[in-house]
Protein backbone atom coordinates (compact mmCIF):
# COMPACT_ATOMS: atom_id res chain seq x y z
CA UNK A 1 0.00 0.00 0.00
CA UNK A 2 1.24 3.50 -0.98
CA UNK A 3 2.12 5.44 2.01
CA UNK A 4 2.05 9.38 1.93
CA UNK A 5 4.45 10.78 4.67
CA UNK A 6 2.87 14.78 5.34
CA UNK A 7 3.58 17.80 7.53
CA UNK A 8 1.27 16.87 10.12
CA UNK A 9 2.45 20.07 12.09
CA UNK A 10 1.23 22.36 8.96
CA UNK A 11 -2.67 23.22 9.31
CA UNK A 12 -2.81 23.43 5.70
CA UNK A 13 -1.02 20.04 5.14
CA UNK A 14 -3.37 18.27 7.38
CA UNK A 15 -6.51 19.78 5.63
CA UNK A 16 -4.92 18.05 2.69
CA UNK A 17 -4.17 14.90 4.26
CA UNK A 18 -7.92 14.66 5.43
CA UNK A 19 -8.89 15.28 1.73
CA UNK A 20 -6.69 12.50 0.51
CA UNK A 21 -8.13 10.41 3.01
CA UNK A 22 -12.05 10.84 1.80
CA UNK A 23 -11.12 10.35 -1.59
CA UNK A 24 -8.31 7.42 -1.43
CA UNK A 25 -11.04 5.42 0.05
CA UNK A 26 -8.39 3.02 2.20
CA UNK A 27 -5.94 2.92 -0.74
CA UNK A 28 -3.03 4.56 0.89
CA UNK A 29 -1.70 4.63 4.33
CA UNK A 30 -1.28 8.73 5.59
CA UNK A 31 1.83 9.02 8.15
CA UNK A 32 2.54 12.26 10.07
CA UNK A 33 6.16 13.24 9.76
CA UNK A 34 6.28 14.27 13.08
CA UNK A 35 4.90 11.10 14.56
CA UNK A 36 7.31 8.30 15.90
CA UNK A 37 6.47 6.10 13.00
CA UNK A 38 6.92 9.19 10.33
CA UNK A 39 10.26 10.30 11.75
CA UNK A 40 11.08 5.74 11.57
CA UNK A 41 9.79 6.17 7.70
CA UNK A 42 11.96 9.47 7.31
CA UNK A 43 15.04 7.41 8.16
CA UNK A 44 14.88 5.05 5.53
CA UNK A 45 14.85 7.92 2.72
CA UNK A 46 17.27 8.23 0.03
CA UNK A 47 20.00 10.64 0.17
CA UNK A 48 18.58 12.09 -2.78
CA UNK A 49 15.89 13.67 -0.90
CA UNK A 50 18.14 14.02 2.31
CA UNK A 51 17.35 17.95 2.95
CA UNK A 52 13.90 18.16 0.65
CA UNK A 53 10.86 19.69 2.54
CA UNK A 54 7.78 18.42 1.05
CA UNK A 55 5.14 16.04 1.20
CA UNK A 56 6.35 12.59 -0.04
CA UNK A 57 4.98 9.30 -1.28
CA UNK A 58 6.04 5.85 -1.37
CA UNK A 59 4.98 3.75 -3.81
CA UNK A 60 4.05 0.15 -3.63
CA UNK A 61 7.60 -0.84 -4.99
CA UNK A 62 9.51 1.38 -2.55
CA UNK A 63 9.97 4.12 -4.79
CA UNK A 64 10.02 7.72 -2.93
CA UNK A 65 8.50 10.49 -4.60
CA UNK A 66 9.10 14.67 -3.43
CA UNK A 67 7.08 17.42 -4.26
CA UNK A 68 5.41 18.16 -7.51
CA UNK A 69 5.48 14.20 -8.83
CA UNK A 70 4.64 13.06 -5.22
CA UNK A 71 1.70 15.52 -5.56
CA UNK A 72 0.44 14.33 -8.72
CA UNK A 73 1.15 11.28 -8.24
CA UNK A 74 -1.30 10.99 -4.69
CA UNK A 75 -4.05 11.89 -7.01
CA UNK A 76 -4.13 8.85 -9.18
CA UNK A 77 -4.95 7.37 -5.41
CA UNK A 78 -7.70 9.22 -5.39
CA UNK A 79 -11.39 8.68 -6.80
CA UNK A 80 -12.83 10.06 -9.79
CA UNK A 81 -11.81 12.86 -10.99
CA UNK A 82 -8.57 13.40 -9.26
CA UNK A 83 -6.56 11.18 -11.73
CA UNK A 84 -6.61 12.96 -14.48
CA UNK A 85 -4.57 15.55 -12.71
CA UNK A 86 -1.53 13.09 -13.58
CA UNK A 87 -1.33 14.66 -16.95
CA UNK A 88 0.47 17.42 -15.03
CA UNK A 89 2.98 15.23 -14.94
CA UNK A 90 3.51 16.74 -18.86
CA UNK A 91 5.01 19.65 -17.80
CA UNK A 92 8.53 19.74 -17.24
CA UNK A 93 9.64 18.93 -13.31
CA UNK A 94 10.97 22.62 -12.56
CA UNK A 95 8.33 24.54 -13.52
CA UNK A 96 5.46 21.85 -11.51
CA UNK A 97 8.45 22.05 -8.78
CA UNK A 98 8.48 26.11 -9.03
CA UNK A 99 4.74 26.28 -8.75
CA UNK A 100 4.96 23.37 -5.92
CA UNK A 101 7.65 25.12 -3.85
CA UNK A 102 6.00 29.06 -4.19
CA UNK A 103 2.83 27.38 -2.12
CA UNK A 104 4.81 25.69 -0.02
CA UNK A 105 6.03 28.48 0.96
CA UNK A 106 3.20 30.51 1.96
CA UNK A 107 1.56 27.52 3.35
CA UNK A 108 2.17 28.79 7.56
CA UNK A 109 1.29 31.91 6.69
CA UNK A 110 -2.71 33.06 8.16
CA UNK A 111 -5.42 34.04 5.75
CA UNK A 112 -4.85 37.15 3.60
CA UNK A 113 -6.06 40.11 5.52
Amino acid sequence: MPAILYDDLCESCKGWAGFIKKRSKGKVRLIGQETEEGRRFLGTKPKNLEGVDSVFLVDKQGNWHSKSTAALRIAMQLSFPWPIFILGLLIPRPIRDYVYDSYAKRRFRGPAL
